[in-house]
């Protein structure tokens, strides 16, 4: 990354050293890094200047311009803001109390922590401070606009108040893309290019005069961010006349609808100008189609909105018309009964491009009503729409460059009102949120956005107890006739399941037993009053004032535990039970709805979160089944009370809203890393269960005890962290937060309407069908059921027939690509419906196949029981893999552990934060004295270098690193290094971050008799220890699990799998990690926390972490725990030389170019390995050449033969150097060498396809570079691929990656054949120190096209697949 230019010097410089931060660099790409700062006119510097406050605080001036500075300064996370004009910047980036400032011309009564504003930092202090901009009493209200291809400057003009916007970088990049684009994509650049602005301020001369004291007094409770105008105060209203009111919580739930969202906020400002107006925006019919480019622009934009102060001519011929002040008619607009929700209305994302908020005509009380405009674009047709929100919807948080959906109809003009009455917008939908956390939102949002984002490892017995009587309660549901006996049984069997999470919590299935044995009965008697009623009367259920009470019998119960998901809504949520019911308001009329049914353990509460969720359900539901659910049950055991939830409107909004606003935050945590405010109320605070890790956060965002308003409850969570620790905080939350961007745009498209899913997904199968002659479904272990889904078109005839005759059918690309894998989680929908329909777990998969096991049967929620079966064979399947984006949940909880107080966190953060030297024994330890030394000493299978790795484990009190270059034997290693730990008594973690390394590591240990548990799922550990899985044991108790942990010493699980309650209560002496090279810093943190001393093994001249987003890899995130450290402390290293895998000349190539000749072969034999073959029958010279056992590594060189490469959408494939590839191996094998023996290597997983279609030996691996890592063949094949016409333009991150190419060179044992362009390659610095590496030892090979024989014709991708 290229350092930061060092801006000139500020007054402020002190008043922020206090309060400095480090924060890793943002992507450049922002929209923000085309600010420049701006400077006051030096002819008017009293408009610049402002008093400086005593406290060293950020001081306050006068104007609503954010004001950038000319040196260019780099965007950050968190922000910072020059303080200039009217900037009211907060001591902390994070959230701060409300501050009342002595400027009278300020207006600070919006607390901080409800700010958002634009992000720089100064690089001379590494500060960052939050602010917003603030509006003035002494200059008028400046409203800007947003528009692509624009950017602010404020005009230069003697003090002038007039806002301009000036073509910046964007639209040039525009024009750029439009040179390859139609003649109407460059008049849409020049559009965007000449579309000017100038705002005027608002007027004064209107109806009403409006003066700075009135807009103080209007506007005093909102603040104007990124996200549009937000609430403030959540514990006060205002009221229609604008003034503000204090309300507590209990008014506010008594009010309509307890779920408003703000509560009851103000429709209108109290006169506020009337006659804004904005200038108009050219919309040319024939640019419309040519929008969607913009839409890959207005990713690079964020955090900006547009406040329009004017409307357009053209605009205000569309505008709503007025009848009279107290009365206004929309025209166009679909009205929607208040006790309905209307499910079958437009459904299609759209793009934010502008957003304006514009003052309508006077209510009653003669305030103007303020409404929002929404500029929207189509992202599937290209058209644009404009959306009007108004009354509480005009508080919802949208910005340009946002995505919404919108529920309701558009008039012929292309406009939708939304209000209190009419329709709905959704922010953010592909950002789908439980309806859990959303009713608990209204709580505590920070909590709520904390739980999204964190891994709990908080075991809870009464948490537990309710999971398992949510089980017994279904069970009776689905019964017939439940009796007590069977509840009581299953009871028995659901606890047999939980047993581990008993252990979590530390109690007995007895007590737990007792606690269930006493609610059967309560269960029993609610089944049998509201399903089993037969001739006797159904219950009497209260809906509420509005509903009154009906008479409810359950007739069905249509499922349980039923998983929904509705991107329209961008909700997902799992109900306890849908169920068909008979409601009766009289004996003469009756009605039969389908409902949710939400059972819960406790009393009823005093608030309305149980409400919110049934709720939130029916809109699940209803578009679940394409049906109005408009009513639900809410049942509550331990009270014995039944509650009906009749669906108003009024609460569809509010909760809508609620919705809205988590998927908001929930981004700008991500984001942004910024946290709703903190709640600052120690009673409630005090018991919650992300009290450390909220106020840690705090701290780290430069908050303090006096902004937290805990007081001394926060210093006992922080008082340990130093600066430093914030900043590396910071730093690793960042990074984390940007790898996961990258796997959410994969799961976000999973919810995008079908239409703008992208056709060359690899992580989805499309086109899919069920097996119509197999058995299609069948009860597998465990009681699940599993589905076999084939290609669209492929008969199960088709399946059983060979893998080339089915891979000669045409067949969509997307198959090859695949990146599905056994164990993977994913999800069926139907592609004729775009309904989620199931989740599920591949159990198998092949070219022909995919078998998907689920917990109960597959079933389309709109079938009939009768046509089920027929309905799912007709059905043509979309399969997606789930992204539970667990592991990032899982990597912010190992970082933020990293920062509590405890003697264990103490040391760790010492060691990895600090970077304090590890400690060693340094005493001379004889045989006599330790019996484990006396063992490594002893065995003769050991080079001096494992010896030596051995003992600097034994002697370290810290931590040790043991680098194993390729082929040293560092499995082998570690299996004595474990055995000598456990001659001394001590327990071993072993750990990786793959199943297979930890799989690889424990078949070694099972071959030397040492015991073991293997923690894992079932289905992904290797079956030659899946018997040391406790699924295979006869666990019948807790006190089993103690014991079987209690006796055995080494535990061996994922870097991921720590999470499991197996682990909640152990601890061990040494945690020991392979591949920790490979294994990103937070990930690693993980299983550290488990032991007193570590062993880190791995070789970071190998291939690094895996880091998809390429800001976060160049920002650090690429470098793992295992470089840290070495690069720290290199007298911890302890070296594995010897190899025993390469022969000299292979060998020589990885030493020349990246070990420095430090590598060396472990015995003469080894040294002197050849490739033995029989004599070849072929004619070909070139042939003969290749397999010359005297000349361990081969370069064919293709250059002759013009063997292009050959692009198929982001698919590279090289046909040729496949050829050639096939050609050699059927040649090898012919020679005597078995496939087994024989790897073949390449960088792109597209050529590795090629390859494996063409080649009918299965037992010939093909894999990619980094699926070869640990791998070794005794002949490895590698087909570069690139190979162009103009080598000069040939660009390969693959090929200049040095860690790949030396993986690549170290899998082979005696022989190494490689094939490429040598012109082409030789561009790459790296590959061209190759070639003349290979040339030293006379291993290029020229062939020319009379040496090949084409006889055979190799398919490209997309006819093969």
């Amino acid at each position: 990354m290229a350092p930061r230019k060092k801006p000139n010097s500020s007054s402020t410089v002190s008043s922020r050293k206090s309060n400095s931060k480090v924060q890793p660099q943002p992507s450049k790409f922002c929209i923000q890094h085309f600010f420049e700062r701006h400077t006051q006119n030096s002819q008017n510097p009293q408009t610049a200047t402002s008093s400086t406050p005593q406290n060293p605080k950020p001081p306050i001036a006068n104007s609503a311009t954010i004001v950038p500075q000319k040196s260019n300064p780099e965007i950050q996370n968190p922000a910072r803001i020059e303080p200039t004009s009217s900037v009211v910047a907060s001591d902390n980036s994070e959230d701060r109390p409300n501050s009342q400032s002595s400027n009278k011309n300020s207006i600070l009564d919006t607390p901080t922590e409800n700010l958002v504003a634009v992000r720089f930092i100064d690089a001379e202090e590494n500060v960052d401070e939050e602010a917003s901009p603030e509006i003035s009493k002494s200059k008028s209200l400046k409203r800007f606009k947003f528009s692509p291809g624009m950017l602010i400057k404020q005009s230069q003009d003697d003090g002038g108040d007039e806002v301009t916007w000036m073509t910046s970088p964007v639209n040039e990049r525009l024009k750029a893309v439009s040179k390859h684009k139609p003649e109407m994509m460059r008049m849409l650049a020049d559009t965007s290019r000449l579309k000017s602005l100038s705002i005027s301020q608002c007027s004064q001369n209107k109806i009403s005069a409006v003066n700075a004291g009135t807009v103080e007094k209007s506007l005093s409770s909102v603040s104007l961010n990124r996200v549009g105008v937000k609430r403030v105060k959540p514990d006060q209203d205002v009221d229609h006349n604008g003034n503000v009111a204090d309300r507590t919580i209990s008014e506010i739930a008594s009010s309509q609808s307890p779920f408003r969202t703000p509560p009851s906020l103000s429709y209108c400002h109290d006169k506020l100008a009337n006659a804004l107006s904005c200038n108009g925006v050219s919309d040319q019919p024939g640019l419309r189609q040519h929008k969607k480019a913009l839409l890959e622009l207005l990713d690079q934009v964020e955090d900006v909105i547009s406040v329009e102060d004017s409307v357009s001519d053209d605009m205000e011929a569309s505008q709503i018309q007025v009848e009279d002040k107290s009365k206004q008619t929309v025209k166009g607009v679909v009205t929607v009964p208040t006790e309905q929700v209307t499910w079958a209305s437009s459904n299609c994302h759209f793009l934010v491009l502008e957003v304006s908020e514009n003052c309508g005509p006077e209510d009653l009380s003669g305030a103007q009503c303020v409404y929002k405009v929404l500029r929207l674009l189509n992202e599937h047709s290209g058209e644009e729409r404009a959306v009007y929100l108004r009354e509480e919807w005009v508080y919802s948080a949208i910005a340009p460059g946002d995505t919404v959906n919108v529920i309701g109809e558009f008039d012929d003009r292309g406009q939708c009102h939304v209000d209190h009455h009419h329709n709905f917008i959704i922010v953010h939908p592909d950002v789908l949120v439980s309806g859990t956390r959303v009713a608990a939102n209204f709580i505590c949002p920070r909590r709520t956005v904390l739980d999204e984002r964190l891994k709990g490892n908080e075991y809870s017995t009464a948490a537990l107890t309710g999971t398992i009587l949510h089980q017994v309660f279904e069970a009776a549901l689905m019964e017939e006739t439940p009796t007590i006996t069977f509840l009581e049984e299953h009871a028995r069997m659901v606890l047999h399941k939980n047993i581990e999470n008993l252990y979590a919590c530390g109690v007995s299935e007895n007590d737990v037993y007792k606690t269930l044995v006493e609610a059967v009965p309560k269960i029993l008697n609610w089944v049998s009053v509201f399903k089993n009623t037969q001739d006797s009367e159904a219950p009497s259920v209260d809906f509420g004032s509005e509903y009154g009470v009906k008479k409810v019998k359950i007739s069905e119960v249509i499922d349980i535990e039923e998983m929904a998901w509705a991107p329209k809504y961008g909700l997902k949520g799992m109900i306890d039970a849908s169920v068909r019911v008979k409601v009766e308001a009289n004996k003469n009329e009756s009605d039969v709805k389908v409902i949710p049914l939400e059972f819960k353990t406790g009393k009823v509460p005093k608030d309305q979160e149980h409400c919110a969720q049934v709720i939130l359900y029916t809109l699940l539901m209803s578009e679940r089944y394409q049906k109005q659910v408009d009513t639900g049950l809410l049942c509550y055991l331990q009270s014995d009370q039944t509650q009906g939830i009749a669906v108003r409107r009024s609460d569809l909004v509010g909760l809508i809203m609620q919705r809205n606003q988590l998927a908001n935050d929930i981004l700008q945590a991500s984001g942004m890393q910024l946290l709703p405010p903190m709640l600052r109320n120690p009673s409630l605070c005090r018991g919650c269960r992300h009290l450390n890790v909220c106020t840690i956060y705090h701290k780290a965002h430069g908050g303090n005890i006096d902004s937290s308003g805990l007081g001394d409850l926060f210093d006992s969570n922080t008082h340990h962290l130093a600066n430093a620790h914030g900043v590396f905080l910071r730093l690793w939350d960042w990074l984390i937060d940007l790898e996961a961007k990258e796997m959410e745009l994969v799961k976000k498209e999973q919810w995008r309407p079908h239409g703008l899913k992208s056709d060359h997904a690899t992580s989805c199968l499309s086109s899919v069908i069920l097996d119509n002659e197999l058995p299609w479904s069948k009860p597998g272990k465990d009681n699940n059921f599993v589905y076999r889904f084939l290609r669209n078109g492929l008969s199960s005839l088709n399946v059983r027939t060979s893998n080339e005759e089915f891979l000669n059918a045409a067949s969509p690309t997307k198959y090859a690509d695949c990146t599905l894998r056994c164990g993977d989680h994913v999800i069926i929908s139907s592609e004729s419906g775009y309904l989620a329909v199931a989740r599920g777990v591949i159990t198998d998969i092949s070219h022909s196949h995919v078998s998907v096991s689920f917990s109960k049967h597959l079933r389309l929620p709109q079938s009939n029981p009768s046509s089920e079966a027929s309905d799912l064979r007709q059905e043509v399947w979309r399969i997606d893999k789930d992204e539970f984006m667990t592991s990032f949940s899982i990597m912010r909880s190992n970082l933020i552990q990293l920062f509590r107080p405890s003697a264990q966190t103490d040391r760790l953060r010492k060691m990895i934060v600090d970077l304090e030297a590890p400690r060693f024994d340094s005493g001379c330890i004889t045989f006599s004295q330790d019996p484990a030394i006396s063992y490594v000493w002893s065995q003769r299978n050991l080079n001096d270098d494992q010896r030596r790795a051995i003992l600097k484990i034994l002697t370290a009190k810290d931590y040790a690193l043991i680098l194993g270059m390729p082929g040293t034997g560092k499995t082998s290693t570690m299996v004595h290094a474990v055995k000598a730990l456990l001659i001394r008594g001590a327990s071993v973690l072993l750990t990786s971050y793959t199943n297979s390394a930890v799989d690889n590591l424990l078949i070694k240990l099972k071959s030397q008799n040492i015991d073991f548990l293997r923690i894992g799922r079932h289905e992904v550990v290797h079956e030659e220890v899946r018997g040391h899985c406790f699924s295979a044991m006869n666990i019948q108790s807790v006190e089993d699990i103690k014991l079987r942990l209690d006796q055995v010493k080494v535990v061996a699980v994922t870097c991921l799998g720590i999470t499991s309650p197996l682990l909640a209560n152990k601890r061990f002496d040494v945690c020991i990690m392979d591949e920790a090279g490979q294994t990103t810093l937070p990930v690693s943190l993980g299983p550290l926390m488990f032991a007193s001393m570590f062993v880190l093994v791995g070789d970071h001249y190998q291939l690094p972490p895996l880091v998809k987003s390429t800001e976060a890899r160049e920002n650090g995130m690429g470098v793992s725990l295992f470089c840290r450290l070495s690069e720290a402390h290199p007298q911890a290293i302890s070296a594995l030389q010897s190899q025993y895998r390469m022969c000299q000349g292979i060998m020589e190539l990885s030493n020349a170019l990246i070990y420095g000749d430090r590598l060396r072969c472990g015995s003469p034999e080894i040294a002197h390995a050849k490739l033995i073959v029989s004599s070849s029958k072929s004619h070909s010279w070139w042939i003969k050449e290749v397999l010359n056992p005297s000349k361990p590594v081969i370069f064919i060189n293709t250059d002759a033969l013009h063997a292009f490469e050959a692009k198929d959408h982001k698919n590279v494939t090289n046909p040729t150097e496949a050829h050639i590839i096939v050609e050699v191996v059927e040649e090898l094998v012919n020679c005597g060498i078995k496939g087994d023996d024989i790897g073949i290597i390449t960088p792109y997983n597209s050529q590795a396809e090629v390859i494996r279609l063409a080649i009918g030996l299965t037992s010939v691996e093909i894999h990619t570079i980094d699926k070869y890592q640990g791998r070794d063949k005794d002949c490895i094949l590698v087909s570069f691929v690139r190979s162009t016409e103009n080598p000069r333009n040939c660009s390969s991150s693959l090929l200049g990656d040095w860690h790949r190419i030396n993986v690549a060179l170290t899998r082979a044992k005696k022989k190494l054949i490689m094939v490429g362009s040598r012109e082409t390659l030789s561009k790459v610095l790296l590959m061209k120190l190759l070639m003349e590496k290979v040339d030293e030892q006379s291993g290029i090979l020229n062939v020319s096209k009379k040496d090949i024989n084409f006889k055979r014709e190799l398919k490209r991708c997309s006819q093969v697949r």
